[in-house]
């Protein structure tokens, strides 16, 4: 006769682990390691783009320029003015400091008075003058000794400055047109005065505004037009 089993043999335990105890913790190495090798990766292919990047700025050509955005030309900034003294074409009819076209501060203006295009005006309370025809219509001239241009009177004319400065121009025009170039002088025996003048060297360009308008275009040299201006209104 069998001996009986002793009693709860077996009972209360518990399920049999399922799978290796071994495998988790190997699963989790594999894990690990695939993480590594991918940032391993991801590591080579920076150094990879750095190190070509460094290589064509070095190996790239002297020559090509830097692509940079749109500059401004010098047409652009404030205030292009033209040199004032103007060029030495004697075709165009521009007041400049030098004159008016063939017509030059310290030249002879004889030929001009010979061809009828300046001709001389007796003077009442001022010395005889010579007044432009023609397209030198509006435009006097007073000379020195052997029939030399000492200084030149626009009035009354629309011959232009080359920045297209006019007698009619108002006060804002003309302060437009030559920007720092302009210089007010103040007569001393009118404080209120308004001449301006732009110089190219000993020359310049004078413009007396009255009532914010530009009434006349002197040219002369700039000493001159000083000690006209100082002298108070201009008649002659």
């Amino acid at each position: 006769m069998s001996s009986p089993s002793p009693a709860g043999a077996g009972a209360g335990a518990g399920p049999e682990p399922l799978g290796d105890p071994h495998e988790e913790p190997a699963r989790t190495g594999g894990s690990r390691l695939r993480v590594a090798v991918l940032a391993l990766v991801v590591l080579l292919i920076v150094v990879l783009v750095t190190v070509a990047a460094t290589m064509w700025a070095v190996g790239r050509s002297p020559s090509e320029p830097t692509p940079a955005g749109p500059t401004a030309s010098p047409a652009a900034s404030a205030n292009p003015s033209a040199d004032p003294a103007g060029s030495d074409a004697d075709d165009e009819l521009l007041i400049t400091t030098r004159g008016i076209g063939p017509l030059r501060i310290s030249g002879s203006v004889a030929e001009l008075t010979a061809t009828g295009a300046l001709g001389t005006e007796p003077g009442d309370f001022c010395p005889d003058r010579l007044v432009g025809s023609d397209e030198l219509a509006g435009v006097v001239v007073y000379t020195a000794e052997d029939d030399i241009a000492a200084m030149i009177l626009v009035e009354e004319s629309s011959l232009s400055t080359a920045e297209g400065v006019t007698v009619g121009s108002t006060s804002a025009e003309l302060r437009e047109a030559y920007g720092e170039q302009l210089t007010r002088h103040t007569a001393e025996n009118n404080p209120y005065s308004e001449n301006y003048l732009v110089s190219s060297g000993t020359l310049a360009i004078g413009f007396t505004v009255s009532q914010d308008t530009v009434g006349k275009i002197l040219v002369a040299p700039t000493e001159v037009l000083r000690a006209v201006y100082d002298a108070g209104e201009f008649h002659c």
